[in-house]
């Protein structure tokens, strides 16, 4: 898929850099304007086998909302351009939590903090995407860089679903094998 090379949000024009990464409900990409870097989301509406969306830009914003009120940290949201379905967002520079385990070199304290971080949304009837590609680790805090949350159901908590991705278990390998473009 090519990256467009520009994309405008609220009549300011960012310059695209590259794709960061596709999900459920958006492209992310690397933006820059007058020399700051940005994430920029592009709500899509491309059909998902396991997933059934409402109005995803009302739900990312709900999401970002829910989250930001238990203070689990993520990028802050910058701008929201509803007619174009578009969030800008901080940009956290830094490998992923995926990138980490692929190179061996995740730490204790990021195990810690995932474990806290699943408790604390298991306790507000949350999960979140646990995949390892949703995580940065900045300053000592571990970041959830996507804004996406659902009820919580056990078969998808971090300690049922995420932790397969967390270490370099068979799902993990396999996964690494199939998408070897992270």
């Amino acid at each position: 898929m090519n990256a467009p090379k520009f994309l405008t949000l609220n009549g300011k024009e960012y310059t695209i850099l590259r794709l960061l990464g596709k999900g459920k409900g958006g492209y992310t990409y690397l933006a820059e304007r007058d020399g700051i870097q940005y994430a920029l989301k592009q709500i899509h509406h491309e059909p998902c086998d396991y997933y059934q969306f409402g109005d995803k830009l009302a739900a990312e914003l709900g999401d970002y909302e829910k989250l930001s009120a238990l203070e689990i940290s993520v990028p802050a949201l910058l701008d929201v351009d509803r007619k174009e379905e578009r969030l800008l967002k901080e940009l956290l520079p830094g490998e992923t939590v995926y990138q980490l385990v692929l190179r061996g070199t995740l730490e204790p304290w990021h195990l810690e903090q995932v474990r806290t971080l699943s408790q604390t949304l298991r306790e507000a009837g949350l999960n979140i995407d646990w995949f390892p590609t949703n995580f940065i680790p900045k300053d000592g805090a571990l970041y959830y860089v996507d804004y996406e949350c659902n009820t919580y159901m056990n078969q998808w908590s971090f300690e049922h679903w995420g932790m397969l991705y967390w270490s370099r278990t068979p799902e993990f390998d396999a996964y690494a094998k199939e998408h070897d473009d992270l």
